[in-house]
């Protein structure tokens, strides 16, 4: 409806053949993407534009890369699948009535309880894992950056098998209890775009750690200031 009511012919399902400069939205609760039918520029840079003027928008990224976005790549989703648009929303420290800090903006139509895939916040980006057993040291954090994509490696690892094909993410063998306990030290990194408009700035970041070859997400938002 937002959209719409911007000028634009978005829609969330086609009922009938798709035009070309018509927007697909497919939302994931904290993130939605963009597909605008044909991959037509102008309707793209329009699109950004408006996003970047709102008041919910935190970091986007764009397919043919746009002033004040980031590349797809840098969020390692440029591939044939991937939107022309992608909009992760905007978050804050925030506390909800429960007293847990960091709030976000979302996609409103999805009511309490269907869940969502999150935005970049730092509150959403940083949970706990938990590794127990003979493997693993006890009473021990580990403050080196993990993620998701390090769970297959790293099991594969313990039950010896190598993978016949190359693997994203990395051993987290720092929490081994039979290795020596390598010294790891992130290297860290913050993206920055900016796109100045007649009535105010638009501003976005994204912070990123590095553990050898491997790259998390740490957090990102953006804001539009008049």
């Amino acid at each position: 409806k937002i959209l719409r009511d911007g000028g634009f012919d978005a829609v969330t399902e086609f009922t009938s053949e798709p035009k070309t400069g018509q927007v697909m939205i497919v939302s994931n609760g904290g993130t939605v993407l963009f597909y605008v039918i044909g991959h037509d520029a102008a309707v793209a840079r329009r699109l950004v534009e408006f996003l970047q003027r709102t008041d919910f928008a935190g970091v986007i990224f764009t397919r043919e890369g746009m002033e004040g976005t980031f590349t797809l790549d840098k969020a390692r989703i440029d591939n044939e699948h991937a939107p022309d648009v992608e909009m992760a929303f905007r978050w804050d420290e925030n506390k909800n009535q429960f007293g847990v800090a960091g709030m976000m903006d979302g996609d409103w139509q999805r009511a309490a309880g269907k869940g969502t895939h999150a935005t970049l916040s730092k509150f959403e980006m940083h949970n706990m894992l938990i590794a127990a057993g003979p493997d693993f040291r006890r009473g021990e954090a580990d403050e080196l950056p993990s993620g998701n994509i390090d769970l297959a490696p790293t099991v594969l690892d313990l039950l010896g098998i190598k993978s016949s094909s190359p693997v994203d993410g990395r051993v987290l063998s720092e929490a081994f209890a039979k290795i020596d306990k390598e010294v790891l030290k992130p290297v860290m990194e913050t993206l920055e775009a900016t796109k100045r408009f007649p009535g105010g700035t638009w501003r976005q970041n994204l912070k990123i750690s590095r553990v050898g070859s491997t790259i998390y997400f740490d957090e990102g938002n953006g804001e539009f200031t008049r």
